[in-house]
């Protein structure tokens, strides 16, 4: 019945979806080249108590130099044979800063590397911002690193879920850091994106908590990404959706004022316009990787159970894996009466298919499945 529910919500989105990109046509001026993406989870400590995670339980582990360094090599070896030589390395945690020293020693080890090959690097990393100092983000803006922050929208909202112990929340010692993260934007250029997670405890304020993050901390880009790993109802689905739409609309109209921010979203509903013929396209074990501390390596940060993991950094990425996953993520037989079939990400988003699914015969039945249900 879980399983059912999650695959209804994930075609109705979907479905709406293909309406709201006609409303947003080509207002979305930005868009991001595909390129060789390695994910490095640095440890699986953090001085967070959230109740989300996608890693789920945290075994403390850390990840090692000698295994960064292996699960990079794989990386290196398939940009070397992509037209542009373009790498993109991002680091996680738990909260990456507390494996600092190990971020420095491995960003040297890439920038000798990248220099040796004739390869160009882009940098980024995700934190929960309370261990942030002015060292840390003197160094990152070296290296002019893509900043990504967890918070997700206002006091009240944001300490319902990411806390530091069980009765406090840590909006407080994010507000504290707040100058140095206005002090890196002005140094590196580079915009601090907000990384705001939906959840099921705060998915009916998704729209007052994207206008705080812009009006109120003046974030210009915002990612706001739905929590699937627990089970939606429909009437809690149909709330999100109105509130989906009105952070559109106020996207849209900040755009039109001459106040621009970048709803991350925008870009996904770009691919559903008439602009794209056929989208939906999933890069991983092609353009993507994530290596977890213990040198596994998953598609990406979607699924991290068994069935998304395709390889290790001994043994490299297991190339028949890949192919029986993407030859299964392009049968699309039971999907073609699908009026949004070829721009559906859904349906070929290999990894969160199976995460939902939990075994690779069932992925490609999610969307007709939910479709049939509505």
């Amino acid at each position: 019945m879980a399983v059912s529910r999650l695959l209804y919500q994930r075609s109705k989105l979907s479905q709406r979806t293909a309406y709201l990109s006609e409303r947003i046509g080509c207002a979305v001026s930005f868009w991001r080249k595909e390129m060789y993406t390695i994910t490095l989870e640095v440890n699986q400590i953090c001085n967070l108590r959230c109740d989300y995670c996608y890693l789920g339980e945290k075994t403390n582990q850390k990840m090692t130099e000698e295994t960064a360094h292996k699960g990079l090599e794989i990386a290196f070896l398939n940009v070397e044979k992509h037209r542009d030589r373009r790498l993109w390395v991002d680091f996680v945690g738990g909260e990456a800063f507390l494996s600092f020293q190990l971020l420095q020693n491995l960003v040297e080890y890439i920038e000798r590397e990248a220099k040796k090959r004739n390869v160009t690097v882009s940098y980024s990393v995700t934190t929960n911002g309370t261990i942030i100092d002015k060292s840390i983000l003197d160094w990152l803006a070296k290296y002019r690193f893509h900043l990504k922050l967890s918070i997700d929208g206002n006091k009240e909202t944001h300490d319902r879920n990411r806390k530091i112990s069980s009765n406090m929340g840590s909006y407080q010692s994010i507000m504290e850091n707040m100058c140095y993260f206005k002090e890196y934007e002005e140094k590196s250029g580079q915009y601090i994106q907000a990384a705001h997670v939906i959840t099921q405890n705060n998915y009916w304020e998704a729209v007052k908590s994207v206008k705080h993050l812009v009006e109120n901390l003046h974030f210009r880009i915002v990612d706001s990404s739905i929590d699937v790993s627990h089970s939606w109802t429909h009437e809690q689905l149909d709330k999100l959706i109105e509130e989906w739409e009105s952070i559109l609309g106020y996207y849209m109209k900040e755009k039109k004022i001459g106040r621009e921010f970048l709803w991350a979203p925008a870009l996904d509903l770009m691919k559903y316009g008439e602009m794209v013929k056929s989208s939906g396209f999933c890069g991983v074990g092609l353009i993507q990787i994530y290596v977890k501390t213990d040198g596994k390596i998953y598609g990406c940060a979607a699924n991290l159970k068994p069935s998304g993991c395709l390889g290790d950094v001994e043994k490299g990425l297991s190339v028949k894996k890949i192919k029986v996953y993407r030859e299964l993520a392009l049968k699309d037989e039971m999907c073609s009466g699908c009026s949004i079939n070829q721009r559906c990400q859904s349906q070929k988003c290999i990894m969160n298919n199976l995460f939902i699914a939990r075994t690779l015969m069932n992925t490609i039945q999610i969307c007709v499945i939910s479709n049939r249900r509505k």
